[in-house]
């Protein structure tokens, strides 16, 4: 009986095992299996653009595409997303390459005069290219067809110096599509170029002609000119386009073939235009909360002179002192283009300095005067009615700044 039993319970031990015996042979078997070949070769991209907007809507664009040629493509075909591109030039970056020995090998020696004489043989060379680099004009022909056709700029390319490890193509054209304007403010959507490789990375970066503000953009390029001009000096601005940052810069990463990375944003004539409806918002809510802190004043005034008359010349103080602080440092932040100074330099030390002095007399001197005329109480709640009004004023211009000025970009767009 107790053998009979034992043997049961090894049966059901045996079946317990089996389906992880499964699993294991399973495992073994995809182990061995070998993925399919597709044919070709992946090919990695890098994208730089630099795109210059003028007051009339105009995108001055110039691209670079970096491709690692690990095909010698002979041929690429691209498409320029957006209506009437006018396209300006195209060329190809190339490099002379040379050669030097990396490993050399003594084949024979000989003696004489105790002095030994070795032929050598290089066993293995290396490269690398010759500074600066060349530019190679690429031929192309227009390939747009059906519905297409007035829609984007399909483009065959033939590469002329397709033997180069890195293929480095810039393509400088110009378009009013990506810009629609309303009410003096032009907003747009720049699109990239696509073809039928992976994009790595793609970086953008945009800015305005001299005369036009746009949001986030405060820093002056010299290549603006350059890239406005009826034919760009493309090789000048070359060299820096994967590092230029005008201030408004966006990148993205692991784009699929054909996809295209959209940036977005607005720009006008004068930086009023562009903000006036939030300007005239946070004046009115500094309106709404300085009134309702009037109103209040008034109110104990009519029932207590001294309290009244303190906490109007504590809240009289923290408007000012709010005034000095944050025009100082709107002062700050544009000193650097106005004199070519950071904030460290002898004017920025200056209006910290005074911004400080101002903000001790401010803080002190009011409480005091109060305090002797009135009683001491009374010159505590001046300063208690300072504190407070600096304190709501700078909430209030933090929430509108943050609400209004410095929105958060969203995120990338793809398409």
């Amino acid at each position: 009986m107790e053998e009979e039993t034992m043997n049961k319970y090894l049966i059901v031990f045996v079946l317990l095992l089996l389906p992880f015996v499964a699993a294991q042979e399973v495992g073994v078997a995809e182990s061995r299996i070998v993925p399919p070949d597709f044919g070709g070769t992946l090919v990695g991209q890098n994208h730089y653009y630099y795109v210059v907007f003028d007051g009339e809507g105009e995108a001055s664009v110039i691209g670079r595409i970096e491709i690692q040629n690990t095909d010698e493509l002979q041929n690429l075909e691209i498409t320029v997303p957006g209506k009437d591109i006018r396209l300006i030039s195209i060329v190809q970056e190339y490099y002379d390459y040379k050669e030097e020995c990396l490993v050399w090998e003594d084949v024979s020696c000989t003696s004489e005069n105790g002095s030994e004489t070795c032929v050598r043989d290089c066993q293995e060379y290396y490269s690398y290219p010759v500074y600066p680099p060349h530019y190679a004009e690429v031929t192309y022909e227009d390939v747009t067809s059906g519905a297409h056709v007035g829609q984007e700029l399909s483009l065959n390319l033939t590469i002329p110096k397709s033997e180069q490890e890195q293929l480095v193509l810039l393509v400088y054209y110009k378009t009013p599509a990506y810009v629609t304007k309303s009410g003096g403010v032009f907003s747009y959507d720049f699109s990239t170029i696509t073809n039928g490789f992976d994009v790595n990375f793609v970086r953008v970066s945009l800015d305005v002609a001299e005369d036009l503000y746009m949001e986030g953009v405060e820093s002056e390029i010299e290549y603006r000119e350059s890239v406005l001009a009826a034919k760009a000096d493309v090789a000048a601005v070359a060299s820096s386009l994967a590092y230029i940052d005008t201030g408004y810069t966006q990148t993205a990463s692991s784009l699929d073939p054909f996809e295209t990375f959209h940036v977005t944003g607005r720009y006008a004539t004068s930086w009023f235009i562009l903000n006036w409806p939030n300007v005239v918002g946070g004046v009115l809510l500094g309106l709404l909360v300085l009134g309702l802190i009037g109103w209040g004043i008034r109110t104990l005034y009519q029932r207590d002179k001294k309290l009244g008359i303190s906490l109007g010349v504590g809240v009289a103080s923290g408007v000012l002192l709010w005034m000095i602080w944050f025009g100082s440092l709107f002062l700050l932040e544009k000193l650097y283009y106005f004199v070519g100074y950071p904030y460290s330099g002898p004017f920025g030390l200056l209006v910290i300095i005074l911004a400080i002095l101002a903000s001790l007399l401010l803080l002190i001197v009011p409480g005091v005067f109060v305090g002797i005329r009135k009683g001491m109480s009374y010159g505590l709640y001046c300063l208690i009615a300072t504190v407070a009004t600096l304190f709501v004023l700078t909430l209030v211009t933090l929430i509108v700044w943050a609400l209004f000025f410095r929105m958060v970009q969203g995120p990338p767009i793809y398409y």
